[in-house]
C-alpha cells in the first residue's frame, strides 16, 4: 500500500516516481520525528503517513467457487484509513491543494486510478489544506496539512474449502 500511495502522490505533483525530485521531495513519515532529518526551510519537502480509523468496518461475507466443486468461505472489507500529508517549504500550500485536488483525477497513470488498481479509493471532497506555522529553532517554518479519508478493500479467504455436492443421485418414480 505504501509504494501505492507514494505513486499517486507523485502523480498529483506531476513527478515521475523514479525520478531523483520526487525522492528527495516526497517521504514516509519518520516514526521518531525528533530524530528526522531537518529540510532546509527553502525546499519543499512533503510527509506522508497513513492509520486506521476509529470507525466501523463494513465488510460483506461469501464464497468462491474453486476448481473441483470447492467452495472458499471468503469476506470482503472495506477498511478505513486516514491519509496525513504534511507539506513543508516555501510551495507548501500550493502543494497540499494539488494533491487534495488532483488525487481524484481518474485515468491510467493518474492518481485515482493508481489507487483504485490497489483497491484504495479516497473518499471525495477531503477538507481544505489547514496552514499553521512551526517553531524550528528561533525561525517558523510553514506548513501545510491535508487529511483525506481513504477506503481500503480487502479480500480474506479461509484457508481450507468447503467441498459441495458435485452430483447427487436421482430417482425417478412413475405412478
Amino acid at each position: 500500500m505504501n509504494e501505492t500511495i507514494f505513486k499517486a502522490l507523485c502523480a498529483c505533483l506531476g513527478l515521475a516516481p523514479d525520478s531523483e525530485q520526487a525522492l528527495g521531495m516526497i517521504r514516509q513519515a519518520y516514526t521518531e520525528p525528533e530524530n528526522s532529518p531537518q529540510a532546509a526551510r527553502n525546499t519543499d519537502v512533503i510527509y506522508w503517513s497513513i492509520s486506521p480509523e476509529q470507525e466501523r468496518e463494513t465488510a460483506s461475507y461469501g464464497t468462491e467457487v474453486g476448481g473441483g466443486f470447492g467452495h472458499k468461505p471468503t469476506v470482503h472489507r472495506f477498511s478505513g484509513y486516514q491519509l496525513l500529508v504534511v507539506c513543508y517549504g516555501p510551495s507548501c500550500e500550493s502543494n497540499a491543494r494539488k494533491i487534495r485536488g488532483f488525487l481524484y483525477i481518474d485515468g491510467v497513470n493518474l492518481p485515482r486510478g493508481i489507487l483504485r488498481k490497489a483497491g484504495i479509493y479516497p473518499v471525495p471532497d477531503p477538507p481544505a489544506p489547514q496552514v499553521m506555522y512551526e517553531p524550528e529553532g528561533s525561525l517558523w517554518r510553514r506548513r501545510a496539512d491535508v487529511v483525506i479519508s481513504l477506503r481500503v478493500r480487502e479480500t480474506m479467504v479461509y484457508g481450507e474449502s468447503r467441498n459441495a455436492i458435485g452430483s447427487a443421485p436421482a430417482v425417478v418414480i412413475h405412478k
